[in-house]
């Protein structure tokens, strides 16, 4: 079997739910909310317990894969820490991976690039998530499925994954930087940190302008035209620096998948992201307009 595609949908996880090498992983939550600081964000474990996409597991977004000792909130959990999780979900290297969400497909982007950082390629996410599951009167149960060890070995690849030092170290390259907050955010007029603005040189396109109203994918035209009209050309990105950031490293992931699908490369996740430069006041913040 080829791959999969950074994105299915509906009909497609239908024809394959009883495919045995098929990992289904429901990582409902959001990170929605006023306020500063990480408070807001929640995983939505009830909604998970009262009804999901048969087979799937529940991976808990605000525990599970990050690391809860670290000095900055909600970065990746450490390798055995994720390992853990991964394999008792029963990933393992034949293993192909859906994960879904009902928040703008963004929680499991964040759980596909987890999976992508620590080696494991065979991922997608389901378009318009449970949203689009239950539209399409796609069956729903409330049975856990029992954990199994699908011997999941965790290989990272610090090329997705950028820290500050290498934020700022590369701002000396003329990368290119991506935004994947509100606009509201990104032009310093609100902030979920102590701090006000975006990196210098960073283009916005709000995580949920690459969505329609359904919360599915824009076609592909149409998302290259979003990044064009922010100034990031997809097809001319390819052989540059490009990172994409967020609050917590979290809905970028969903802008990164969205340049994928506009023909652009595959985007590193400054996985600090504005809650971590947002709130170092040694760092150069601009606040001008895109």
């Amino acid at each position: 079997m080829s791959p999969l595609a950074p994105v299915v949908d509906v009909d497609w996880l239908r024809g394959h739910l009883d495919d045995p090498g098929l990992v289904i992983a429901d990582v409902r939550g959001t990170s929605a909310g006023p306020g500063k600081g990480t408070g807001r964000y929640r995983a939505l474990r009830e909604e998970y317990d009262e009804a999901h996409i048969p087979g799937a597991h529940f991976v808990d977004w605000t525990d599970d894969i990050i690391d809860t000792e670290g000095p900055v909130p909600f970065q990746i959990a450490p390798p055995e820490k994720y390992a853990r999780l991964v394999r008792r979900l029963g990933i393992g290297p034949e293993t192909r991976v859906v994960a879904y969400d009902g928040y703008y497909n963004s929680l499991a982007t964040r759980f596909v690039w987890t999976l992508r950082y620590y080696g494991h390629d065979d991922n997608a996410v389901l378009d318009g998530g449970i949203g689009a599951w239950r539209a399409a009167g796609g069956p729903m149960t409330d049975t856990v499925p029992a954990p199994r060890d699908g011997g999941f070995e965790p290989r990272p690849r610090p090329e997705l994954r950028y820290t500050l030092a290498q934020v700022l170290e590369a701002l000396d390259r003329d990368p290119l930087l991506i935004d994947a907050r509100a606009v509201a955010e990104y032009s310093g007029e609100d902030s979920r940190a102590d701090r006000y603005g975006h990196v210098p040189g960073a283009h916005n396109v709000p995580f949920k302008s690459v969505v329609d109203e359904e919360q599915r994918y824009l076609p592909p035209a149409e998302l290259a035209a979003l990044f064009r009209a922010a100034g990031v050309d997809p097809e001319a990105a390819h052989g540059r620096e490009v990172v994409v950031y967020c609050n917590g490293g979290v809905t970028a992931t969903s802008v990164a998948t969205a340049l994928e699908l506009a023909g652009g490369p595959r985007a590193a996740i400054y996985d600090g992201s504005w809650n971590e430069w947002g709130n170092r006041p040694d760092v150069p913040v601009d606040r001008s307009k895109a």
